[in-house]
């Protein structure tokens, strides 16, 4: 159902209209009453759509921060969780935070903060019990004997 003030991010590319993942647009009406999508751009007028020609879209009143990834906002409101999380870390909150070009507000209780600022991403991809990959004691550097005699200078034929 399209309606005015209805907010909607883009879910699958199209590059025939330069429409990709994650670009968010405001349905709104256009002077003759006509609703349009309207997709701001950097410089210049919003690029509009009509809604029956997007791609797959859902409306977007909020979003997680991996879904805003690669895109900018001048606001940005991180609504954290009211509890300690392990999903929450340092590089989620840097993402987060990172998404607003002039301000970004953090709604969550100071330990929630900390916690997340403490916590850093642990990769377990998996991929090297995947591959079978022997585990063995690192092989110790070789034995250095010093000697009180400098070796003797090499010698070469003459030609």
């Amino acid at each position: 159902m399209w309606y005015r003030g209805r907010p909607v991010m883009v879910t699958h590319n199209d590059a025939g209209q330069r429409l990709y993942n994650g670009d968010v647009g405001l349905a709104w009406p256009a002077a003759d009453g006509t609703l349009l999508v309207h997709f701001p751009v950097s410089h210049g007028p919003p690029r509009t759509f009509s809604p029956t020609r997007l791609p797959a879209h859902e409306t977007v009143y909020a979003m997680t921060v991996h879904k805003s990834q690669g895109s900018e906002f001048d606001r940005v409101l991180l609504v954290l969780p009211d509890e300690v999380s392990p999903v929450l870390t340092r590089e989620l909150l840097y993402t987060g935070a990172t998404r607003a070009k002039k301000e970004v507000v953090v709604l969550g209780s100071a330990d929630v903060v900390r916690a997340a600022v403490e916590a850093r991403v642990e990769r377990s991809s998996g991929l090297e019990d995947g591959l079978a990959i022997e585990r063995t004691a690192p092989t110790p550097p070789p034995t250095v004997h010093p000697t009180r005699t400098p070796p003797a200078p090499a010698t070469f034929p003459s030609p």
